[in-house]
């Protein structure tokens, strides 16, 4: 006769254990809040070249807008 049992084993309490799963929350939540405060940092260049980008296309976007609205004037 085949009995099939799962196997069950018990989380060692072992305080070098304890302190390692305490390290990696730790060092996961320094990475975190790390990775958050770099990429919402007003000293991060890619953030800053990227709102240069979109302020230039916003001028030429405001430029091609009045121009539009000088034509529509122009047809009335």
């Amino acid at each position: 006769m085949l009995l099939l049992s799962v196997p069950f084993y018990d989380f060692p309490s072992s305080p070098i254990l304890i302190i390692g799963a305490i390290g990696i929350v730790v060092a996961l939540a320094v990475f975190f809040l790390a990775y958050k405060k770099y990429f919402n940092s007003p000293f991060n260049k890619e953030l800053q070249l990227k709102k240069k980008a979109l302020l230039k296309e916003k001028t030429e976007l405001n430029k091609k807008l009045e121009k539009i609205e000088q034509d529509l004037k122009n047809l009335s």
